[in-house]
């Protein structure tokens, strides 16, 4: 594929009159890969003067790439020179907005289960994979490891009897 890369000089010929400048030909083959018809072919994208709104922007407080990434995002012009930054109290407002849409639980059940003093994790674990209800996970209580030991020891009695006596034997 040697060959393929070669430019003649009537191939330069033909670009230079489509508006393409040596330099361009070349790169558009040899780095970015372009077929050589398409890159001989394909006009350059014109540069937009934007110089009359950047000075707009200047006096209205924006920096250079602030309005240049307004512009990116498909801003207008003018609206990318004339929209003032936002205040904080607008970023504030606009990011509890956000918190709000993404929320999972109702912040009235998180507020219930904060004032009970049941941390965030262990509310989402109990409605998550114990399968409680937000009420029950917000009010109950967290227990000690005396208490789920307990618990525990209760059930293994209520399911298998007086375990210690089938081991060991009744002492009579």
């Amino acid at each position: 594929m040697g060959h393929y890369f070669y430019i003649t000089p009537e191939e330069y010929a033909l670009a230079e009159k489509n508006g393409i400048r040596p330099v361009m030909l070349d790169r558009r083959v040899r780095e970015q890969g372009w077929p050589k018809e398409r890159a001989m072919t394909t006009p350059p994208r014109k540069l937009t003067d934007r110089s009359r709104w950047w000075k707009v922007a200047e006096k209205n407080g924006l920096n250079y790439n602030t309005f240049m990434n307004r512009i990116k995002l498909g801003w207008p012009e003018e609206k990318a020179a004339t929209q003032p930054l936002r205040t904080e109290e607008e970023l504030r407002v606009q990011a509890l907005r956000a918190t709000d849409h993404v929320r999972r639980y109702p912040e009235k059940y998180l507020r219930l289960a904060e004032e009970n003093g049941i941390p965030y994790h262990t509310f989402q674990h109990r409605v998550k994979y114990c399968k409680w209800d937000m009420e029950r996970a917000a009010t109950e209580p967290i227990w000690t490891r005396q208490q789920i030991g307990k618990l525990g020891a209760q059930r293994l009695r209520e399911r298998e009897g007086d375990w210690a006596a089938q081991i060991f034997g009744k002492r009579g």
